[in-house]
């Protein structure tokens, strides 16, 4: 049953995460192109830009799955259990909706900048080393099952995001300088 749980919400995660990645997607065409024209403010402007959209979209996206979870639910199940575990979890879930936006634009704006590793690195550390023994200690160790999984995408998706968000306000006004 968890597993089934599991991959409604992911299902419904996934889809909402579409939103903020092709706002992410459009944030690094801008970004790099104010990164080939020299321009650290068309830079610092798109960024905020995207951040701005994908973050209210997301909180559109959340209240909507919040307010109507059960509705939501519905559209992949009708057995009572697997409603009643999935309820609860897609509201929980509303949680990590807002930090993996920010990790992905954030992470895109970055990459537009001439900076891969550190987005990947973030990737790597908040999504293995973080959350996958996080979520087994929680769901299996400690048996908060479905919870205890979306607990750790939670951990996993705050620390992406603030570290790539900090990572991408740290750099500043610096670019870095392209071969002709």
């Amino acid at each position: 049953m968890v597993v089934a749980g599991w991959a409604v919400v992911m299902n419904v995660a996934a889809a909402v995460f579409m939103v903020p990645m092709g706002i992410a997607a459009a944030t690094a065409v801008l970004v790099s192109r104010s990164v080939g024209a020299g321009s650290i403010r068309g830079v610092t402007r798109a960024y905020r830009m995207g951040m701005t959209v994908a973050l209210l979209a997301l909180a559109l996206l959340s209240v909507v799955v919040f307010f109507d979870a059960e509705l939501v639910a519905r559209a992949y199940s009708d057995d009572p259990a697997l409603l009643a575990m999935t309820g609860g979890a897609l509201l929980l879930s509303c949680l990590f909706f807002m930090a993996d936006g920010a990790q992905v634009v954030s992470s895109n704006a970055l990459r537009a900048r001439g900076d891969v590793w550190w987005p990947t690195g973030m990737h790597f550390f908040s999504y293995i080393v973080v959350m996958l023994p996080l979520g087994w200690w929680l769901a299996v160790h400690r048996q908060g099952g479905l919870q205890g999984i979306i607990w750790s995408v939670i951990v996993a998706s705050l620390i992406s995001g603030v570290a790539l968000t900090w990572r991408f306000v740290a750099l500043g006004d610096r670019m870095k300088q392209v071969d002709a």
